[in-house]
């Protein structure tokens, strides 16, 4: 589907600001993604101030947010969804977008046809709208509602993509998942098929499950298929292993990663470290991975490759420390039988005698 269409917008209005509807912001704004709030406010800005815009066209748009067309006609389409917009096509591309009234007196409209002058008047107040990270209700599309969006190159990509991973027809309830993520809350082809691979990867199929992960990724303003990477890796594999071990309830940090990655090269199995994680809150009573750094080191040294070689190290070294204990009770029971050799008591007449003794010796 092409979008070559473009329009020009045209004001009487010299104001300098751009205003939103108190309506919009309490009953629309908390729920949207970001980036659909972005694209409505814009068309705002270019229904009230279309002097300084000049042409404008869905290629235009797209190239101002940096995402591609399907996803200006996704946000289109939700806002339509919601009442605050209209748009018409011809022959495949947009003939005119119409801003409705937004639940009050005052209206605010917009009509992008081929090369027409557009008035509109102005809403009720200005404001500063910030990225939204509420999540939009899911809604069920009907069979009309989604057979058109499939349609849509991206969706249907989207679709592809996903039934190759999983290896066979995405049932109902797949494509209705995917179009509640990428129509509603604004997730691209890319996302659909990270969140598609992420819960593959961990032998896991259900769109529930996926749903879960993706709602995840949303609320965190994950947008993009690198930081849902990152945001998987905390929870599975080694990254995993630790974090439960040590009860972090967190993501873990760049360096803590980094430190962890060096483990891999002892050639430890997870269990193994995991014991290491778990010794190191018992002894120290905190998350400290120096010090388990520490303990794997001297495991290493030791040749340990199973849990069995740590029980065998652990009953050597009380053995050693046993052994230990009993020389120094050796030691210092030799230096009790000294300190308590029977002494010799002496009484003034014995110290007489050994005088005269000497005197005697002296004279001799």
């Amino acid at each position: 589907m092409s979008f070559i269409m473009g329009f020009t917008i045209s004001t009487t209005s010299n104001c300098g600001l751009t205003l939103i509807s108190n309506s919009f912001i309490q009953n629309h704004m908390p729920s949207a993604n970001g980036n659909f709030v972005k694209i409505y406010l814009y068309l705002v800005m270019l229904c009230q101030h279309a002097d300084t815009a000049g042409n404008s066209s869905i290629d235009a748009l797209a190239d101002c947010f940096e995402c591609t067309e399907s996803d200006i006609l996704r946000a289109l389409r939700y806002w339509q969804k919601e009442g605050l917009l209209s748009f018409t096509e011809q022959n495949g591309e947009i003939t005119s977008i119409v801003l409705s009234t937004d639940a009050a007196d005052t209206a605010s409209a917009v009509t992008a046809e081929r090369e027409p002058d557009i008035d509109a008047s102005p809403v009720a107040e200005e404001t500063v709208v910030p990225d939204g990270i509420s999540i939009p209700n899911r809604q069920e599309y009907t069979p009309l509602q989604a057979e058109a969006l499939m349609k849509d190159i991206e969706i249907s990509e989207a679709i592809s993509q996903a039934e190759k991973i999983l290896g066979t027809t995405l049932s109902t309830t797949h494509l209705q998942m995917i179009l509640y993520f990428m129509c509603d809350i604004g997730f691209s082809q890319e996302m659909i098929a990270t969140l598609y691979r992420t819960a593959h990867s961990r032998g896991k199929t259900s769109p529930k499950y996926m749903e879960a992960i993706g709602l995840t990724w949303a609320k965190k303003g994950i947008t993009t298929p690198e930081e849902a990477k990152d945001e998987s890796s905390a929870f599975s594999g080694l990254y995993h292993v630790v974090s439960k071990a040590l009860g972090l309830n967190r993501s873990l940090a760049p360096a803590e990663r980094e430190i962890i990655d060096t483990w891999s090269d002892y050639g430890f199995s997870d269990e193994i470290i995991e014991q290491a994680c778990k010794r190191t809150v018992l002894q120290t009573g905190g998350t400290n991975l120096n010090y388990i750094t520490s303990i794997l080191k001297d495991w290493h040294k030791k040749g340990v490759l199973t849990l069995a070689d740590i029980e065998k190290c652990d009953k050597s070294f009380q053995q050693k420390k046993k052994t230990g204990e009993q020389k120094n009770s050796a030691t210092q029971q030799k230096r009790n039988q000294f300190q308590s050799f029977p002494q010799r008591e002496y009484s003034k007449e014995d110290y007489s005698s050994l005088e005269k003794q000497l005197l005697r010796n002296v004279q001799a």
